[in-house]
């Protein structure tokens, strides 16, 4: 996976700006809202995070097809706007299980990457066009499936029982505790996304961030922990869940009855 990271680090400096600027300044708006008031627009958050995952997704499946795209992030959009809790309990559950997965998997033997260019000259310096930049990012998306599935087939009988209890625990703790675990939850993806968002403009601009990132990860590991944890604490102090009026009856339906007595 290193490897594949560090192959797009070497080609991000050809890749259209466009494809960099904006997914990179998009995640990181999103990522602070997400990691400071994630739960107060849940739906907001989920929604927009669910658009672009679809269109991620599409883009790794199926290639440049506008179609697609559309009907995969107004999908997306729609399932983190109508299901909120649910998602998140889903987006929990698929943390736990993403870094379980990363503990456990042992890393494939090298092969030669598919992704380096391709049939691209590999010498040339001008800047890809937009499609090309595209086709480039959908390539190297490919790799990392193909890597985590030859990581997978190493994987033993009671890894996969771990995995499946992890993600089956943290999916109940989830729908349970609906407040405490979106608010761990929206920390964790606001989180992933600043640092994914940073990632992009710092590999725009040329510093080679997965580099220093490989050398220092225990302390980049430790400051996203603290990032996650004061993220959490931030949003069950300021985002409160709504209080229920007794007898079911909200106040805005209380404040409209009042008004009409008057």
């Amino acid at each position: 996976m290193v490897e594949i990271l560090k192959s797009f680090e070497q080609v991000a400096g050809r890749l259209s700006p466009v494809v960099l600027v904006v997914p990179g300044v998009a995640a990181a708006v999103l990522g602070l809202v997400a990691w400071l008031a994630g739960m107060c627009l849940r739906r907001v958050v989920l929604a927009c995070f669910g658009a672009a995952v679809g269109a991620l997704i599409s883009l790794i499946i199926s290639g440049q097809n506008p179609a697609v795209a559309g009907v995969a992030a107004g999908g997306g959009a729609a399932l983190g706007a109508l299901l909120p809790r649910v998602v998140l309990a889903l987006l929990l559950a698929a943390f736990g299980v993403a870094i379980t997965f990363a503990v456990l998997a042992k890393a494939p033997p090298p092969e030669q990457p598919s992704t380096l260019f391709g049939g691209l000259d590999a010498g040339q310096t001008e800047t890809y066009t937009v499609s090309l930049s595209l086709d480039v990012v959908r390539t190297y998306g490919l790799d990392v499936v193909d890597w985590v599935k030859a990581a997978a087939r190493e994987l033993m009988p009671v890894n996969w029982a771990i995995l499946a209890a992890v993600g089956l625990g943290l999916l109940l703790l989830g729908l349970l505790f609906g407040w405490t675990a979106g608010a761990l939850t929206c920390s964790l993806l606001g989180t992933a996304l600043v640092f994914a968002g940073l990632t992009l403009l710092l590999l725009f601009k040329g510093s080679n961030p997965i580099g220093r990132i490989q050398q220092q990860g225990a302390f980049y590991g430790l400051v996203l922990v603290g990032m996650v944890a004061f993220g959490t604490l931030e949003q069950l102090l300021v985002c409160r869940p709504p209080k229920r009026q007794p007898g079911g009856k909200s106040q805005q339906g209380e404040s409209k009855h009042a008004w009409r007595n008057r």
